[in-house]
Formats: structure tokens, sequence, C-alpha cells
């Protein structure tokens, strides 16, 4: 007996056998019901997922004898000759290689001649979208305004190549991927009416690789068949897929949390020399890598997990082993080089330096762990601290307390003859303004901590510094509207005025010097200003003080 492959031998014969594409088979059903039968259809969608079959059906459905009707009886002579490609009036063309316009201009002659049998002539051109601009043109009239007893019915897998005037002519149906789901129950039914013994992560595999296309699960699951028999066990499946068994997935995870590079490069080598794809080894890792996740994140992972022979034991073991960023990172090496491999000319050579740098994956580290630690070490309080409480006891006197007498410069300026008073009853919202400038730019933060209030109301905000450099830096336009904006808030009062001068600390205009910086070399002295930005650069970068 002649074989017969199981997409044929289990194509569809019935609306209510079509498999993951209801919307299309309502619509269809309706329209024949409703006597609203469109002049032509456009099917698009992947491969094996049930266009042309539909186009048969569809077909049958409107020549039955028992019709037109939503459910052919398969069994009259119209849909048996139909069934079989046997029909006159229902044509196939395959519109690779009939693609020129004089044949679609002799399509066209033909579609005025009426049937011979049947009631309807349907015409079904598959991958249409091969057909030429002529050709396309030439139809143009035809699908507008056809004979009443003619039906168009295009199938394609690239919608994106057929011109706008065939689209506006046509309905268009989007079929769908069939999912994981109902590719592994069909090919279970297959299996179970061919007497064929395969376990759910055999048929599980199978599925998968099909790419939810059926046609494309029962090719595969034919050869398979071919391979191993009546019975078929989980080392038959990888041996004819070319795929990687669980257990040196598994060892492989191993590998790379011991940071054990030669063992990985070994099996990458032995994988490669009997012949399986590497690159259908990379997306094997990257699902045990998500898996591994789903064992790291879910309440109840079994149910989310495929059907695969995974050891669930060995997964929440591995998962508690690695934290979920190195996952993350392993996730996203592993994803560029499966693009890459795609690309490249030596796609053996990127999956190798893919896995050369899944050994350098290092959990994240919280940021302000980091920052306890650089505290711990340096010996130091956060950034945040008032400035002055930090300043070491030997250090020089805090910048901010002027001396009584006033400089020459001092003179020349009337608001400084007289030392502003500390503004105790405003200490809470200088804070808040300090805190609030830090919280949108650090580094100013540490600029305004320079500062002497001389001055803070509801109408004005004076500040003195030490030095020209840190008063240039807040007077720069972004620093000081930024200002501006703070203390606006804190007083409540947009119209503030906010000055900025520069008032050293000592007479002869330098800046106050300290030699007993955190840091510093015997007799090296830096400014107050430097003092605090070697503070946040320790706390910003990382590292410690060499003193």
């Amino acid at each position: 007996m002649k074989f017969q492959a199981s997409a044929r031998k289990w194509r569809p014969q019935k609306f209510s056998e079509l498999i993951g594409q209801e919307h299309i088979v309502r619509t269809l059903k309706n329209a024949i019901e409703l006597d609203r039968v469109a002049p032509a259809y456009l099917f698009s969608g992947t491969r094996g997922v049930g266009k042309t079959t539909s186009a048969r059906l569809l077909a049958k459905a409107l020549n039955c004898e028992a019709g037109p009707t939503p459910e052919p009886c398969d069994t009259c002579t119209h849909c048996v000759e139909i069934r079989e490609g046997h029909s006159v009036d229902v044509m196939e063309i395959d519109g690779a290689s009939n693609n020129s316009v004089a044949e679609a201009r002799e399509l066209i002659d033909n579609v005025q001649y009426s049937t011979s049998s049947c009631r309807f002539k349907v015409y079904i051109i598959d991958e249409v979208h091969m057909l030429s601009k002529s050709a396309f043109n030439a139809l143009l009239k035809t699908l507008e305004e056809p004979p009443a007893s003619v039906v168009f019915i295009f199938a394609t897998t690239e919608i994106n190549k057929i011109p706008e005037t065939i689209l506006s002519r046509c309905q268009h149906f989007e079929f769908k991927p069939l999912s994981h789901q109902q590719i592994m129950e069909q090919l279970r039914l297959i299996c179970e009416n061919e007497s064929i013994e395969i376990d759910a992560g055999s048929l599980d595999e199978v599925a998968k690789n099909g790419a939810g296309s059926m046609r494309d699960a029962q090719s595969l699951l034919d050869q398979v068949i071919a391979y191993s028999g009546r019975s078929i066990g989980a080392g038959a499946v990888e041996e004819v897929l070319g795929i990687v068994g669980q257990d040196t997935l598994a060892r492989f995870f191993n590998r790379i949390v011991e940071r054990n590079g030669p063992e990985l490069m070994q099996t990458v080598q032995e994988t490669a020399l009997n012949g399986k794809d590497l690159g259908l080894f990379c997306r094997d890792l990257i699902e045990y890598l998500r898996n591994l996740m789903i064992v790291k994140v879910a309440k109840d992972p079994a149910a989310l997990l495929s059907q695969r022979a995974f050891d669930l034991d060995v997964l929440k073991k591995q998962a508690e082993a690695v934290h979920l960023d190195e996952l993350q990172q392993m996730f996203h090496a592993l994803s560029k080089a499966d693009l890459d491999m795609k690309r490249s000319s030596l796609p053996r050579t990127v999956f190798e330096m893919a896995v050369i740098r899944l050994l350098d994956v290092r959990p994240y580290q919280n940021v302000d762990d980091l920052i306890q630690k650089i505290n711990a070490m340096t010996g130091e309080v956060p950034v945040a601290a008032p400035a002055a409480p930090s300043a070491p006891a030997a250090s020089a006197p805090p910048q901010p307390v002027a001396p009584p007498a006033a400089s020459p410069q001092q003179a020349a300026a009337p608001p400084a003859a007289t030392p502003a008073k500390p503004v105790s009853s405003s200490s809470n919202k200088w804070d808040e303004i300090k805190n609030r400038a830090g919280q949108a730019k650090r580094i100013f933060g540490t600029y305004l901590m320079q500062a002497e209030v001389l001055e803070l109301s509801e109408d004005e905000l004076h500040l003195a510094f030490p030095d020209p450099f840190t008063q240039g830096q807040v007077s720069k336009e972004e620093n000081r509207a930024l200002l501006k904006e703070i203390a606006s808030e804190v007083m409540g009062n947009p119209g503030i005025v906010v000055k900025l001068d520069c008032r050293p600390a000592e007479s002869n205009n330098e800046p106050v010097l300290t030699d007993n910086a955190p840091g510093n070399k015997k007799g090296e002295k830096t400014s107050p200003t430097e003092q605090q930005l070697l503070k946040d650069a320790v706390e910003i970068l990382g590292g410690t003080v060499i003193g």
C-alpha cells in the first residue's frame, strides 16, 4: 500500500475539524448561511496553518449537492472530487509557476465560461504574491465584477507583497499560528490512531519544532516514526531533530555556574562534531534559562513548564545557586548570540564567544550597600550629613563663621558692613533647600553645603561662598534657576530674589586651607570644596583613599 503523508491523510475535511482558526470558520459559515459569499477572498498567514485547506472546505461547502451548506457532506460526487483534487470546476493554481500576464489573461478568458457540473467555479491561487505586477493589474476588473458563479480564493504567506488594489477587492482573513498545545493534541491523536507509542516529552519536542505550523510538525512526526518505528523515545527525537538532551543542558548550566571554561568548550566541540545544530543548542539554552526563572519566581512552576523531560528537583537546585539578575544577564547574552549566529559566516565562533561571556556573569550589587561599604572603609559619614559636624576636630574652623572685623573688600559692599546673624528660625527651611538640591543634583547639593546664609526670608535668599570657584558653579544659569525654583517652593514665594556673593573666610582673600584632609600627603593642602569633591568621588565611583 502506498504511504500517505500525515499532512495529507489528516487534512481536515469539514469546518468543524479545522484547528485554531475559529474566527475564520465562524465568518465563512455565517456567509454561507446568509447567502453573503464574497466574490474574492484573501487568506494570509504562515505556512501550514490551514489556508489552502480552508479554501478547499469553502469550495466543498459551496458545491456540495446538499448545499450550499456550512457543513458539506463529504460523500457526494462533488465533495469527493474536490477532496481528491479532480473537480473540473475547482482549480488550484500555483502562483509561483503561473505568474505571467499571459497566464492571467488566459484565466480571465476561462472565467467567462459557465461551470461544468458544480454550482460555483472556484479558483484557488496559492502563493499569489508571486504573480507579476502586470498579472495583478490584469485581474483587477475581473475581481471587481466577476460572474455570479465564480469565486476567487487567494492564499499567501507574504501579505505585504500584495498590491493595495487587490486587497481592496478581497475579503482578507489572517490565519493565526497554531498554539503549542493545539499541535500537541493533534499529534497525540495521530499517534493514538496509528498505534504509535511516544512519551509526552518527545511529543512536546516535535510540536515545539513545528513552530506554529501543523504541517511542519506532522512532517517531523513522520520522520521520527520512520527512524524509530512504532515506539519512540526521547533519544530518537533528539537524534532525528538534532537537539541537545536535557541532561546535557543541565550539565552545561552547572559548568557555567562553576566557571568551568574548558569543559564548556569541550561540550560545544562534541555537540558540533555530532552534527547538532549549534543555533538550536543556543535556543535550547535560552529555554532552559526561562525554565530556571520560572522555578525561581513562580509559586507553581510545574504548571508553567513545558512537557519536556525536565527534572523539577534539578531545576530548583540550580535556581537556588544563582541570582535572578544573573539569569537575566545570561538570557540577554544568549539572545544576542542567537541573532548574531543567523547573520554570521562563523556561527560556532559566535556561540563560543557568548559562552565565554557567560563565565563572567556576576550578580549586581545594590547601590545603597556599596555606599555603606565605602563609608565603613573610609570611616566617614554619608555625604548627606551637614558639612560642619563632619569636619575633623583638628581642621581649620568652619568657613561659614566670618571674622568680626570686616575686610577691605567686605567694607566696599554695603550688605557686608554688618555680618548677618544666624537665621536660626529658618535653619529648617535652609536644610530643606539643601536636601532638595542634593536630590536633584548631588554635586550641586555639595556646593550649597559650603555656603553661609546671610539672609533667608520669603523675599530673599542671600548666600556667601568661601571661594570664587564654588560661587561660579552655583551662579551657572541652570544651577541658579534650580536654586530659585527650590527656594520659591520652600519659602512659598515665586518672586524670591537669590543673591550669591563670594566672602573668603580670611582677610587675605585666600581660600581656607587644611592640611589634615583625608588622603593628603604631609604638607599638601586642599580647600573645603576639594575635600567634599573627593568624598563624592569615593562614593560615586567607588574605591578607597590612599593616604
